[in-house]
């Protein structure tokens, strides 16, 4: 809220930004002390020379050498020997096959990837933008649990948050997920702060990057008035309103009494419900909560020192959890299934024929590969049609 009511930092503010700053800055010092050998004193005094040219790089020792491309090329060739050939990543996993592809037990992954919206999930190709949605992460969890072949439950989050009741909605699943005997895992990538944090609170066990945003156990919410704004360029407003509140939201005034009372009402229950929650999930004492919480973020290094997570790491250390939590033993291959299960293009047709919801864009996407196949579709179904051509019943899993 700070970034709409002040003009700088508060104290508050600018404390917990550098205690953030200073953890990422750690982080690097240390990742390339050890990398490149060197002690991180000496890191950090080459940190302050910089940046460097590339042979001053070099000098340092921050690099091993300098090079183009066809001669970093030409280096692996000879390294691999006459007949060593590049292989871009598909056609590498094409040629060794994909991990966890197959197993004698399951682990589900299920993606809570963007801002927690209400209803489905979403994601825009040209924007690379994606939402959380409730209704689709719910049902996958749900779908996990219900399929006797799933072990464990491994939640990947990386999101900033966002509707209340959309991360209440998931946690509720998570916790439902727990009690019916399939333990859930969280992985959290960039960021799992405010909702993103909320629908992880949960989890038997919570792992996080040592750079994860993390945290942010509060709430804030409010409106913009812009009405001197509008009278400035010469715009009016009115309104009729039916109801003392029915108007609360409205832009063209700032909250009555009665309506700030209401709307702080909301905010508080909101935050002793996270903080409540934050407390029951972590086995962490309410009066540790609140002051670890105020909306602060953290990152993950430092959110385990305080509680908030449980270890440091990435996807593979979650999997390794996962299988830990479902006694798999650790050499045992599992096969990792993305839920919900991805329908292939013909199931898609079939659920949007039979009034099953489909989401629009995968459909659209999917009628334009079918555009070169128009006329040969046509013709089956005017066989069909004719009796001709009989098509068997199609039944959706």
């Amino acid at each position: 809220m700070n970034t709409y009511t002040e003009t700088k930092f508060t104290e508050a503010h600018r404390e917990a930004t550098r205690k953030y700053v200073e953890s990422l800055y750690g982080q690097m010092a240390r990742g390339i002390a050890e990398g490149r050998k060197m002690t991180e004193a000496e890191v950090r005094a080459l940190v302050d020379r910089g940046p460097f040219l590339g042979p001053e790089a070099l000098e340092a020792r921050l690099v091993d050498g300098l090079a183009y491309r066809d001669e970093v090329h030409g280096t692996l060739v000879k390294r691999g020997g006459a007949d060593a050939k590049f292989f871009g990543l598909p056609a590498y996993l094409k040629k060794e096959g994909h991990p966890h592809a197959d197993g004698r037990r399951t682990i589900a992954l299920v993606y809570g990837i963007g801002g927690v919206v209400r209803g489905k999930s979403s994601g825009n190709p040209l924007t690379g933008g994606q939402t959380m949605g409730s209704e689709t992460v719910a049902k996958a969890i749900r779908t996990a649990v219900e399929d006797d072949d799933v072990a464990a439950i491994l939640f990947r989050v990386s999101s900033p948050g966002g509707s209340y009741v959309a991360s209440d909605t998931i946690w509720r699943e998570v916790v439902l997920a727990k009690k019916a005997g399939k333990p859930v895992i969280i992985s959290m990538g960039d960021v799992a702060a405010s909702g993103g944090y909320f629908v992880a609170m949960a989890a038997d066990k919570i792992v996080a990057q040592p750079g994860t945003i993390t945290g942010s156990v509060g709430v804030y919410g409010g409106k913009m008035v812009t009405l001197a704004m509008w009278e400035k360029v010469g715009l009016t407003f009115d309104q009729v309103e039916v109801g003392a509140n029915a108007n609360m939201w409205s832009t063209s005034r700032s909250y009555s009494p009665t309506e700030r009372e209401h709307f702080e009402a909301s905010l508080d229950r909101i935050y002793d419900d996270f903080t409540s929650k934050v407390a029951e999930g972590r086995k962490l004492p309410k009066e540790r909560v609140l002051e670890i919480a105020k909306g602060r973020v953290w990152t993950g290094e430092d959110a385990k020192e305080i509680g908030l997570v449980d270890e440091l790491g990435g996807y593979a250390t979650a999997l390794k959890l996962a299988k830990a939590a479902a006694k798999i033993p650790a050499g045992e291959k599992v096969k990792v299934t993305v839920f919900p299960r991805e329908k292939n293009p013909f199931e898609s047709l079939a659920a949007r024929l039979s009034g099953e919801e489909e989401d629009e864009s995968s459909f659209t996407a999917f009628v334009k590969l079918l555009e070169p196949l128009q006329p040969a579709l046509r013709q089956i179904e005017a066989e069909r049609q004719k009796g001709v051509l009989t098509a068997p019943p199609v039944t959706i899993r």
